[in-house]
C-alpha cells in the first residue's frame, strides 16, 4: 500500500458541534491559508519579535495577549472541526508560559499546565475520545496516595498550593500522553506545531535581548545572570531558548522548505542560542545540544538526509566556532567560555543526594508533595530542581513506579516510530523532556508537552491535509489514532 493510499485511509472521528462548516471550509479556502509560507513564517517572526519588548512596556497588552489566546484555544475547541487548531494553540501556549511569566502576566502561576490541559481534554469530550490508553493516567494515579501526608502539617490552602505547584506537571504529562498517544501527525501538522511552539520563544530572545541593550551595566562571574536573562529565572530561561533553538534543528530537514526560509531560520537559531548562552544557566544549550546529536544520529542513517546533515552541521560548527562563540565571549569579557568550561553542578548534585536520603528514610509512600525541602539535612532547603529524585523524596515506591512507567512510555514512544525522520523526533524530544526535568523540574508545562507530543505517529511521508471523503473509512494505515487535518 503507498503512503498516498494509506493515509487516505486514515479515519477521522472528530464529531464537530457544525458539521457543515468543515465542507464549507474545504470547498471554499481562506485567503490566509492560500499565502505561502515564506511570507507568512518571516511576518510571524517579525511581529513576536516586537511582542515581547511590547508586553514588558505596555502590561495591559499581557492580558490581552493571554486571554486571547486562551478564548480562541476554547472556541476552537469547542466549534472548530480543525482539531489541529487547538493542538497549535496548545503549542503556543507552552511557548509562551516563560514569556506571559517575564511580563509579570496577571494570571496564576500554573497557568499554562493547566490551560493545556483544559483545552486537550475539552477537545478530546467533544471529539469523543475518551479511550486512550491507561498508563499515562496510572502514573499520575501513583503520585495521589501521598497527598494526605503534609495534612498533619498544612492547612487546607498551603496544601492546595504544594499539591498544585508540584503535581499540575505530572498531571500535564499524563493528560498530554494520554491525547497524543492517541493522534497522528503528518509532517506538515508537525511543522506547524514546531512553529506555534517557536513563535512566542522569539519573543522571550526579543525581551532579554532588550534588557541587555537597555541595561546601564551588565557583570558576568561564574554564576547564572539574572540581568541577561529579561530579569527573570535564568534556568527557565534558557531552557526554553535552547528548547526553540532545538526545534528549529528539526524543523530544519523538513525537505519541502524554500532555501531560502531555512536560512530565515538559520539565523533565528543562532539569536536563539546566543540569547540563552548569555544566561549563563548552562542547562539550556546542554539539553539543546545532546538532545540534536541524537536526533542526527537516527537522520544519518537515512541515506537522503545524510549528505544534507554533515553540509549543514559542518556550516553551523564553523559559524558557532568562528564568528558567535568569539563576539559573545568578547562582549562577556572571557567569562562566557570559562562559564561553560566549569563543570560543577550548582548545588543541585547535593539537593538530589538529600532527596534520596528523604527516600530512604520514608520509603513507602515519601513525605507529600513539596514537603522534600523540609526533611533535607544541612542548607539544601530550596525547591527540587530534579524532577526524578523529587518523586522518589515526596512520593516514595510509588514515585519510583510512577518513574519505571514513565520510561516504559518513552520506549513504547521511540518503538513506535515508524521512519529515521520519527525516530529523530521522538529520541529529541524525548531526551530533551527528560533533561529540562532532571534541571528544572516541572516548572514549566514545556517538558509535559514534549513528552506527550513524543507519543503521537509521526506520519513524515504523509502529504499535505486533505478533505477526506468519506470520514466513515477504516483507518488501517493508524488504528485507534485520528489525524487532525485530514478532515476539513
Amino acid at each position: 500500500m503507498s503512503d498516498q493510499t494509506a493515509v487516505s485511509q486514515i479515519k477521522t472521528i472528530i464529531t464537530p458541534i457544525a458539521p457543515r462548516l468543515s465542507q464549507q471550509r474545504a470547498a471554499h479556502p481562506t485567503s490566509l491559508r492560500a499565502l505561502p509560507e515564506t511570507l507568512v513564517i518571516p511576518v510571524l517572526l517579525v511581529a513576536h519579535l516586537l511582542l515581547g519588548p511590547l508586553l514588558v512596556f505596555a502590561p495591559v497588552l499581557t492580558g490581552l495577549h493571554v486571554l486571547s489566546v486562551l478564548a480562541l484555544g476554547v472556541w476552537w475547541a469547542i466549534l472548530s472541526p480543525r482539531t489541529e487548531r487547538v493542538l497549535y494553540i496548545c503549542a503556543y501556549i507552552t511557548g509562551a508560559e516563560v514569556l506571559w511569566r517575564m511580563a509579570d502576566s496577571p494570571l496564576f502561576w500554573e497557568f499554562g499546565k493547566y490551560a493545556v490541559i483544559g483545552l486537550l481534554l475539552l477537545t478530546a469530550l467533544r471529539s469523543n475520545r475518551l479511550r486512550g490508553p491507561v498508563l499515562p493516567l496510572i502514573f499520575f494515579a501513583l503520585l495521589l496516595p501521598s497527598t494526605v501526608l503534609p495534612l498533619a502539617n498544612l492547612d487546607s490552602t498551603e496544601l492546595r498550593k504544594q499539591v498544585s505547584f508540584n503535581l499540575s506537571g505530572p498531571l500535564a504529562l499524563a493528560v498530554c500522553t494520554w491525547f497524543f498517544a492517541q493522534t497522528a501527525l503528518t509532517g506538515v501538522l508537525l511543522r506547524r506545531m514546531f512553529l506555534s511552539l517557536v513563535l512566542p520563544i522569539v519573543s522571550i530572545g526579543a525581551l532579554t535581548l532588550t534588557g541587555i541593550l537597555s541595561a546601564k551595566e551588565l557583570s558576568f562571574n561564574n554564576s547564572s545572570n539574572f540581568a541577561t536573562s529579561g530579569g527573570f529565572g535564568p534556568n527557565q530561561v534558557s531552557a526554553v531558548l535552547g528548547f526553540g533553538a532545538l526545534l528549529i534543528f528539526l524543523w530544519l530537514f523538513d525537505k519541502e522548505q524554500s532555501r531560502g526560509l531555512k536560512l530565515t531560520m538559520i539565523a533565528v537559531m543562532l539569536f536563539l542560542m546566543a540569547q540563552s548562552a548569555l544566561t549563563f544557566s548552562r542547562g539550556g544549550l546542554y539539553a539543546a545540544g545532546a538532545s540534536a546529536l541524537v536526533a542526527a544520529y537516527f537522520l544519518v542513517r537515512d541515506r537522503r538526509t545524510r549528505l544534507r546533515l554533515a553540509v549543514g552541521l559542518g556550516v553551523l560548527l564553523v559559524v558557532v566556532n568562528f564568528a558567535l562563540l568569539p563576539v559573545l565571549d568578547q562582549f562577556t569579557g572571557g567569562a562566557l567560555t570559562k562559564r561553560f568550561a566549569d563543570t560543577k553542578l550548582s548545588g543541585r548534585d547535593q539537593i538530589v543526594l538529600s532527596d534520596l536520603q528523604v527516600f530512604y528514610d520514608h520509603m513507602i509512600f515519601g513525605v507529600g508533595p513539596g514537603q522534600a525541602r523540609q526533611y533535607r539535612e544541612g542548607h539544601n532547603k530550596a525547591a527540587a530542581h530534579t524532577e526524578f529524585s523529587r518523586l522518589l523524596a515526596e512520593h516514595g515506591l510509588f514515585g519510583l513506579t510512577a518513574l519505571i512507567l514513565m520510561l516504559v512510555l518513552a520506549i513504547r514512544h521511540f518503538l513506535n516510530a515508524q521512519t529515521p525522520e520519527a525516530k529523530a523526533a521522538v529520541a529529541a524530544l524525548t531526551l530533551w523532556s527528560f533533561l529540562c526535568m532532571a534541571s528544572v523540574a516541572m516548572r514549566t508545562v514545556a517538558p509535559a508537552f514534549t513528552f506527550g507530543l513524543a507519543a503521537a505517529l509521526m506520519l513524515f511521508s504523509a502529504p499535505a491535509p486533505v478533505p477526506a471523503t468519506p470520514p466513515s473509512l477504516e483507518n488501517r494505515f493508524a488504528p485507534g489514532r485520528f489525524t487532525p487535518g485530514l478532515s476539513r
